[in-house]
């Protein structure tokens, strides 16, 4: 018993008529009639009770046609939720990512895709949160991960994966005084650095000294993090920057800075985001849901591990 079987044998009961079902179907009169006729033989019993040109379901068609709709319901469902599990065939996803999106992980998650779709290859694009927001828009890349106090809801759909706090970073010789936690307000005087208009960190320091109605002597580079956190450790200036990201620098390349919480309680989001103009395609919904998830087991991980100290 076949699924083009029971799909000839429930168009049939829908048409009351062979040439209309097999119109229906696509198929030929002849090529129904066979599939019914090798239905019945291999069950045993008539389906249809053919009377000069009408047909009409035999008691033992009744009964089977109850089954059929269930069969082919079934079938169908089946089809429908295996069908997210399929991958398209090989293909190339373009995914913007800033620079510090490393520090969380980027280069496990891939790795960790990979391994479950190898036809799926993902090209990475370094950005900041500017440009990959222009690429989105010119569909230039597939999906973005960007570092920012917004959620740009108006023209994105985005899933926020993981919340940051915001640190005052420092070279160990900087006369601030020495404290665990500092007001943004008490370091004003101090001179700052931060990247250019691209980088995430730049809004995010428009959005910071807009808010306390005051703005220090900002120092813009037009660079990457590292460089960025490479002057401040020669005290050339102060900067603010997640906290995941200043950590990951101090432990494994310069210990020269000094890491400050900031009284003002300020957190930065990492967001997976997309346009709102179009439909994602099979594999970037695959995508998206796997970055997701693995996001989530991360988070979780995280807040298990704090819960056991």
């Amino acid at each position: 018993m076949t699924f083009e079987q029971l799909k000839s044998f429930l168009a049939i009961v829908k048409h009351n008529h062979f040439t209309l079902a097999a119109q229906d179907l696509f198929i030929s009169q002849s090529s129904i009639s066979k599939q019914i006729k090798s239905l019945e033989k291999e069950i045993g019993v008539e389906l249809f009770k053919r009377e000069h040109r009408s047909i009409k379901l035999t008691p033992a068609g009744e009964e089977f046609l109850l089954f059929a709709k269930k069969a082919v319901q079934n079938c169908d469902e089946i089809k429908s939720i295996m069908n997210k599990y399929r991958v398209e065939e090989s293909t190339t996803l373009s995914i913007g990512v800033t620079d510090t999106m490393v520090e969380y992980g980027l280069a496990t998650l891939i790795g960790d895709f990979h391994k479950e779709y190898p036809n799926i290859h993902i090209e990475l694009i370094e950005r900041g949160n500017k440009s990959i927001l222009e690429y989105l828009s010119t569909s230039k890349i597939n999906l973005g991960f960007i570092n920012t106090l917004n959620t740009y809801k108006d023209i994105l759909e985005s899933h926020e994966l993981f919340t940051d706090n915001l640190v005052l970073v420092t070279s160990n010789n900087n006369n601030l005084e020495d404290t665990k936690s500092i007001s943004l307000y008490d370091t004003h005087k101090e001179k700052y650095i931060s990247l250019n208009s691209d980088s995430s960190m730049h809004n995010i320091f428009l959005n910071i000294w807009g808010n306390l109605n005051f703005f220090p002597d900002i120092l813009y580079i037009d660079s990457h993090t590292k460089t960025l956190l490479a002057l401040v450790s020669e005290d050339i200036g102060i900067t603010i920057i997640p906290c995941t990201v200043a950590n990951s620098f101090k432990n494994n390349i310069n210990k020269n800075i000094k890491i400050i919480n900031l009284k003002d309680n300020i957190s930065s989001k990492i967001l997976l985001v997309n346009s709102k103009n179009r439909q994602l395609t099979k594999n970037e919904a695959i995508f998206k849901k796997f970055a997701i998830k693995w996001f989530n087991v991360q988070v979780s991980n995280e807040s298990t591990q704090l819960d056991s100290y």
